[in-house]
């Protein structure tokens, strides 16, 4: 593929063709997250599952900031190269690797000299606290290859090497699954042998995402340079929506694990998790696909090319709807089957986590075009609106409702603080898209949106 090809993609089959890398990617992601929950269930226990989560909210935390430099830093590169200011775009890159990288060895710090006083916060009680610190005290060790991994993943498609990020995502989650089954099963490691598996198997992929990113060929290359403002500050406030929707998970996360540990105790912790991973899964193809074509509209933006911009936006309009009512559907048909894989063998959990399932749908409906229009924004360097979109239907209305819900209607009304949520968000979006459309041109008269197939 030659530098053109970000200005070339259009229409509806080479949009696909090119964001179906980054969509297989985060499907892989998902499915092989889903599956090291499958083991941990399946081979050490409903307990085992309910400390993993309660883990989770701390490595969203660094997500969450490793995604803000990886979503936020590609549009800020991507708008650079479509400008043609290419020494600019790779100076810009160096500064954001040697500044993750800084970071992530500081938390890594923290996080092992307060592993126990951390666990303890996450919620862990006298029973799941010596399984989660066997988690965690393995995994710390991989925060800087894990923060990095998820920053030089995003660069791949500004490279328009997406394909790449699948090989690296499929070849960490075989691996994954692969020390999965022969630390825990096999060598009976328990929760280290998983935590382990998790750290190998990134690293896998860093070091197959690295021969691209780091490559001496590569249109980044790195530079030896002084980190500066003028790139990091507009760097973190692009990327603050998806650093909100990966804060706000972990805060919801951890707000749902202390609610469900007050209410009903691991079961509860454990029932949630179901619904976590169904979640993870549904909307992997859509951050996948929102991903993959922000670079498209980023560099359409940087060079005015609104009529290109126009065709994108109402091709992906469609496709995010119909995959939003499929996942819906899919759901509320087979929630039976899909939280047998987990919780089988656990009466109480099985049936909180069925009624939650078929309540939890119906935010789907509206989940899909809230994450879109969240990405959409990041690509158009709008950071604010996309992190005002990402903090309603995270921070500002799913949080307090987590935790006033159970306590006015009962622990069964946890399960609507989503769908309420995603409905009131899916308005605003609305409302955001409509009064920004003119400004933009993603919305551009002259484009045949019948004729993007």
């Amino acid at each position: 593929m030659d530098e053109e090809d970000l200005g070339s993609v259009s229409g509806g089959r080479r949009i696909l063709r090119f964001a179906l890398p980054s969509m297989l990617s985060m499907l892989f992601i998902s499915s092989y997250t889903i599956v090291d929950g499958l083991f941990v269930a399946n081979w050490l226990g409903s307990d085992s599952l309910a400390a993993l989560n309660l883990t989770v909210p701390a490595f969203n935390i660094l997500g969450a900031v490793a995604f803000m430099f990886s979503a936020g830093g590609s549009a800020f590169v991507a708008n650079l190269m479509g400008r043609g200011r290419r020494e600019d775009a790779a100076s810009a890159f160096s500064q954001m690797v040697l500044t993750v990288f800084l970071i992530s060895l500081v938390v890594a710090a923290v996080a092992l000299v307060f592993a126990d006083g951390i666990v303890e916060l996450l919620g862990a009680d006298e029973t799941l606290k010596p399984l989660a610190l066997e988690y965690w005290n393995v995994l710390v060790p991989f925060i800087p290859i894990i923060m990095m991994q998820f920053l030089v993943m995003g660069f791949l498609i500004v490279l328009r090497k997406p394909h790449v990020a699948l090989i690296a995502s499929v070849s960490n989650g075989c691996l994954n699954m692969l020390l999965d089954w022969a630390f825990m099963d096999l060598l009976e490691w328990g929760m280290a042998g998983a935590s382990l598996a998790s750290g190998l198997g990134s690293t896998t992929a860093l070091l197959i995402a690295s021969t691209v990113v780091f490559s001496r060929r590569s249109e980044l290359p790195l530079r030896i340079c002084r980190i500066r403002s003028s790139v990091i500050l507009p760097t973190c406030t692009n990327g603050a929506s998806e650093m909100a929707s990966n804060l706000s998970g972990a805060i919801t996360t951890f707000l749902f694990n202390i609610m469900m540990m007050r209410y009903v105790g691991p079961d509860g912790v454990s029932a949630i998790t179901v619904m976590m991973y169904v979640e993870f899964l549904s909307l992997a193809a859509i951050l996948g696909y929102s991903s993959g074509v922000a670079p498209i509209m980023s560099y359409d933006h940087g060079a005015d090319d609104r009529e290109r911009m126009a065709g994108l936006f109402g091709f992906s309009l469609r496709f995010v709807m119909v995959l939003s009512l499929a996942v819906f559907l899919l759901v509320e048909v087979f929630a039976d089957q899909i939280v047998g894989l987990f919780v089988s063998g656990n009466e109480t959990a099985t049936e909180m986590a069925v009624f939650g399932a078929r309540v939890y749908a119906v935010a789907f409906l509206f989940m899909g075009l809230n994450v879109y229009a969240s990405s959409l924004f990041t690509s158009l360097s709008n950071g604010v609106l996309s992190a005002a979109i990402s903090g309603v239907r995270s921070l500002l209305l799913l949080a307090p409702l987590i935790v006033i819900l159970p306590m006015a209607f009962g622990v069964d009304a946890i399960w609507f603080a989503v769908p309420v949520t995603e409905v009131a968000t899916f308005v605003l979006t609305m409302v955001a898209l409509r009064r920004n459309a003119s400004r933009y041109g993603y919305a551009h008269p002259s484009a045949r949106f019948g004729n993007t197939m």
